[in-house]
């Protein structure tokens, strides 16, 4: 009778339990997949910073994924704090920025247990110059685009001044690309 009353109680727990306890292990899991999304991300970006729209998406996201460790919150408080300053004073802070953006990523690495990542690893990103420079001509574009859009919105007398303006912005465009490739070699 005992055992029978046993096996009913094992047969009603151990599913219940199994069930808990999967639970339990699946958020587990999908918590440590969210740091490491937002970590891969902030590592992924750290040389360009985080002004694109995802990036700061995923920066504003640090205090809920992170929020059962105080040491990532703490360096996360430092580095934003850090950055909020007036534009002539992003060159002189800049190293500050970085220093404080490097100690959230430490810190960051530290909660998901990576032992190998450290401070030179986050300081020392890869960065071909192949992508400076395509990131520097991309730039030359769009401002050339940007003074097309203005040349074209300014009130001018006739098409051909227009078209005027506009060859010398080509032609303003085309000599920043050729100094720049000759600055290069």
């Amino acid at each position: 009778m005992v055992i029978n009353i046993i096996n009913i109680i094992a047969i009603i727990v151990i599913p219940i339990v199994s069930v808990i306890i999967g639970q339990y292990l699946q958020n587990r899991s999908e918590k440590r997949k969210d740091k490491m999304r937002v970590f891969t991300h902030l590592m992924s970006y750290r040389y360009f910073g985080y002004t694109d729209q995802v990036s700061v998406n995923v920066l504003n996201s640090v205090p809920f994924v992170f929020n059962d460790n105080e040491d990532v919150i703490e360096k996360y408080n430092i580095y934003i704090k850090s950055l909020n300053c007036r534009p002539e004073e992003i060159e002189i802070k800049s190293k500050e920025i970085n220093d404080n953006k490097t100690k959230m990523l430490e810190e960051m690495a530290k909660a998901l247990k990576y032992k190998n990542i450290n401070w030179e690893i986050i300081q020392n990103p890869y960065l071909p110059e192949g992508l400076i420079n395509q990131i520097h001509q991309e730039n030359i574009f769009r401002q050339g685009q940007v003074e097309i859009a203005k040349a074209l919105t300014q009130r001018t007398n006739s098409s051909e001044e227009k078209i005027s303006i506009l060859k010398k912005i080509g032609e303003e465009i085309e000599n920043k690309i050729k100094k720049q490739k000759s600055n290069k070699r």
